[in-house]
């Protein structure tokens, strides 16, 4: 938990210009259709951080829990705010990230949505000797993404994560792709090995310039 605080204050930092000019379409969003962002000010910041490093890294302003899906039309409709907000917050009473609400939502209702998407994404992991298999986690019903994605899981594997090595089993190119673009962006070197039925990123993390954003989504 310490080493997550520290990781936030870290990106909250390098990202506070940019999680300026987040908070400012977001309240005239929410203005607009009659929401309110998450009152937890931690959750709400954290959420800006990831789309602030979401654009630095792919180039554009994607949804804070789903990395790129490498579908053009899927991923224009996850530009946050996404196309599903409507239709989760019917569900749930806010959007799969907990970032946008209905204006009447009580504060149990917000507990109970982060809740939710805690339990989401703090599922254990399949790491063994350096090497961490992404493969096999529930399936989002409405993207047909998983949950947690092979970004998130990197990202909660690195938390704790001591070596300066990390091998990642993906089911998916463009999963292998996006991994190389956050290497690339950490300042890593990486490696891709294409497999009969998947494909390996190992990441080497000795030297990199920049570590930061290591927490999940919803922490």
């Amino acid at each position: 938990m310490i080493k997550m605080m520290i990781g936030f204050m870290k990106d909250y930092w390098k990202y506070r210009h940019k999680v300026k000019k987040q908070d400012v379409w977001m309240r005239k969003y929410t203005k607009q259709n009659d929401y309110v962002l998450n009152p937890s000010w931690m959750m709400a910041t954290n959420l800006k951080v990831w789309l602030s490093e979401m654009d630095e890294t792919f180039g554009k302003r994607y949804c804070p829990c789903f990395e790129p899906s490498g579908d053009a039309v899927l991923d224009k409709k996850m530009l946050c705010p996404c196309e599903f907000v409507e239709d989760e917050i019917k569900e749930y009473g806010t959007c799969h990230c907990a970032l946008f609400g209905s204006a009447d939502l009580d504060k149990e209702g917000w507990k109970a949505s982060s809740k939710r998407l805690m339990e989401e994404y703090r599922v254990p992991l399949d790491l063994k000797e350096g090497v961490l298999d992404t493969r096999g986690m529930p399936m989002d019903s409405r993207r047909d993404l998983p949950i947690p994605d092979a970004m998130h899981q990197l990202k909660s594997t690195l938390n704790d994560y001591s070596d300066n090595e990390l091998t990642m089993i993906v089911e998916r190119e463009q999963e292998a792709l996006n991994l190389e673009k956050i290497a690339e962006y950490r300042g890593y070197s990486s490696e891709k090995v294409v497999k009969d039925d998947h494909y390996e990123v190992t990441l080497h993390m000795d030297g990199s310039s920049f570590k930061g954003s290591n927490s999940s989504c919803g922490t």
